[in-house]
């Protein structure tokens, strides 16, 4: 999916010809526009009521409109957050509707590409330019106009300079319209190539709802600690350790051998929860060094393999110890896909994909989202009558938000928190299937609290290997559940039981905490010392291996930033409102001098792209 932009008369209209007569649909943002004008009523009335005088009888007069927010920046960026989200929204569906079309190549055209945001929606951005004593020449010649109008026209157009900081290439159009053409079409015949070769049978067969593939476009073929390798023989530095799922690193070896010989030895794979040695063998492990240890008293629930089960899990059963169906949940917060863990998710995006209402969720301001006393707010909102809303049965919290652009919670605030819970008689679910596992230093993220939430839900590294494996603490005057009452085929992975007890035990041996604390000092000045002064726009935070640069403050830049991270050897995703956070989460094994090679490569793609 290619984006391209361009200032006035400098042959965008060709290179989207191009793109026709490789086969390709071209969207045309403008066309978007004005049909959404037709057929949004939604779109239409936000406008009018921003701009009353704009539209009258039901139809935008856009001289009006212009009138209004061309001479008033504030305006017109009130404009543009009134319209950008439904253009986004209809591009997305029409793409979408290209490719289950069987189209590889789309364009979507737009002047304000990288602004608008549409820029995310493509695989590459690229801008047409032309030197300015030709693009005033055409200019003139198509539309009949002076060549002081078709100056002064360029002259409030993005200048060259911008468009190439901002897209991934410039075409120029310094030839005539046959060559020019050709010109494109060679190009995007390249990217083809060049993407059928990686991806063709992914493509082919793959269902659209793929996502990481789509940021890391090769095939990979082996991995090891902090380190993955491509078919094309490419080495990568991994900076996104499996969405948290891969704290030990990739085939750890200690881990490795348990689960071979396991395996070797005809160990049991599959007995949903019945008991087994390997299960046996990991609760007793898990009790003693970490339950005992911590002075923690939890009964241990095996859910579905997945970590939204086993909030699902915690939402159930918190509402059948209270009888009250209301969850609170945070602003920015991820919980997971499923209905249950949807609800409780606060971003537009995947809850709009449940296409059903998402109830029982009320959502309370994040503390470091707002300057008020939100222990008092949510404590109102629990005891008011006049607040609207009843009692819920928990609030649902991740102490560090990770998918929500790595908002830590004040250690003082999840203390109030826990006061707040047991003095209402809510209950308190930490979510730690991300930030858990040693993620933030200690074993628990919520350990620098000093409290003990009800429930806890651990996935992701918990099984030490990158296997599915879930789990639910529950403080046991709270273990109410019924036989089977919340089951599943897969609620006992044995390998990933075997895989957790040697993780456990492979922790202790490595002394990991104390590595978490040296490589978290050298992440947290890096960034700091090295990478903050490039802007000082620019936003960080983090705690322990998880930390963010925000570059919400700069525009559409974290998605370049993290493209050119990856062509230089890196794999590091994005999180946030827009994606606008880089998210550094290595393994806690990775080794000191990786480590800080994976911070110079974002440097010097920050330096490029800034």
């Amino acid at each position: 999916m290619i984006g391209i932009t361009g200032g006035t008369g400098a042959g965008k209209t060709t290179a989207l010809e191009a793109v026709k007569k490789l086969g390709g649909t071209v969207i045309d943002c403008d066309e978007v526009y004005h049909g959404l004008l037709k057929n949004s009523g939604e779109m239409l009335a936000r406008i009018a009521e921003r701009f009353p005088d704009a539209v009258e009888n039901g139809v935008l007069d856009r001289k009006k409109l212009g009138a209004a927010v061309f001479a008033d920046e504030a305006a017109l960026l009130e404009l543009n957050g009134i319209t950008h989200g439904y253009v986004y929204d209809e591009v997305r569906r029409l793409l979408d509707e290209a490719r289950s079309e069987g189209r590889k190549i789309a364009a979507v055209d737009a002047i304000a590409l990288v602004e608008s945001g549409l820029g995310r929606l493509c695989d590459v951005t690229a801008a047409v330019s032309a030197p300015e004593e030709t693009r005033v020449r055409r200019l003139m010649e198509r539309e009949n106009i002076s060549e002081q109008y078709a100056r002064s026209r360029i002259a409030a157009q993005k200048s060259d300079e911008w468009f190439a900081g901002h897209c991934d290439m410039v075409l120029v159009n310094d030839a005539g319209r046959e060559t020019f053409e050709k010109r494109c079409m060679d190009i995007f015949e390249g990217l083809l190539k060049r993407e059928d070769k990686a991806v063709d049978v992914f493509e082919r067969l793959e269902s659209n709802v793929r996502s990481y593939s789509r940021s890391f476009p090769v095939v990979f073929t082996r991995a090891k600690m902090s380190k993955l390798y491509s078919e094309d023989g490419r080495e990568f530095l991994d900076f996104f350790d499996g969405a948290g799922a891969l704290n030990y690193g990739h085939n750890n070896d200690y881990i490795k051998d348990k689960i071979v010989e396991y395996i070797m030895g005809d160990g049991i794979s599959h007995a949903l929860d019945m008991s087994t040695r390997a299960k046996g063998e990991f609760l007793e492990c898990f009790e003693e060094k970490i339950l005992a240890k911590k002075g923690l008293e939890y009964k241990i629930m095996s859910c579905g393999p997945t970590g939204t089960n086993g909030v699902e899990a915690a939402l159930k059963l918190a509402r059948k110890v209270t009888g009250r169906q209301g969850i609170f949940a945070l602003t920015g917060a991820f919980h997971g896909m499923t209905l249950g863990s949807l609800s409780v998710t606060s971003g537009k995006y995947h809850r709009s994909g449940a296409h059903v209402p998402l109830p029982f969720a009320t959502f309370v301001p994040h503390p470091n989202s707002v300057e008020f006393d939100t222990i008092k707010y949510i404590e109102n909102m629990m005891t008011d009558e006049y607040s609207g809303v009843d009692k819920p049965a928990a609030i649902i919290i991740e102490t560090t938000q990770a998918e929500g652009g790595i908002n830590v919670a004040p250690t003082r605030w999840l203390k109030e928190l826990r006061e707040l819970c047991t003095r209402q008689e809510v209950l308190l679910i930490v979510d730690d299937i991300q930030v858990g596992c040693g993620r933030t230093g200690s074993f628990f993220s919520f350990e620098r609290a000093g409290i003990v939430p009800d429930m806890t839900v651990l996935s992701k590294s918990i099984s030490g290997y990158g296997l599915p494996m879930s789990l639910l603490l529950i403080a046991p005057e709270y273990d109410r559940f019924l036989p089977a009452e919340h089951n599943g085929t897969f609620r006992g992975n044995q390998l990933a039981f075997v895989g957790a007890k040697a993780a456990l035990e492979y922790r202790e041996k490595a002394g990991l905490e104390k590595q978490v604390e040296e490589k978290a000092k050298i992440i947290s000045e890096f960034i700091e010392d090295r990478l903050l002064p490039m802007d000082g726009r620019l936003v960080h935070r983090g705690i322990g291996m998880i930390h963010g640069v925000d570059f919400e403050a700069l525009g559409d830049i974290s998605g370049k930033v993290a493209r050119e991270c990856f062509e230089n050897g890196l794999i590091i995703e994005r999180a946030g409102r827009n994606d606008c956070v880089l998210k550094i989460m290595p393994a806690l094994t990775i080794e000191k001098g990786e480590l800080l090679e994976g911070l110079d490569i974002i440097e010097n793609a920050m330096k490029k792209i800034l």
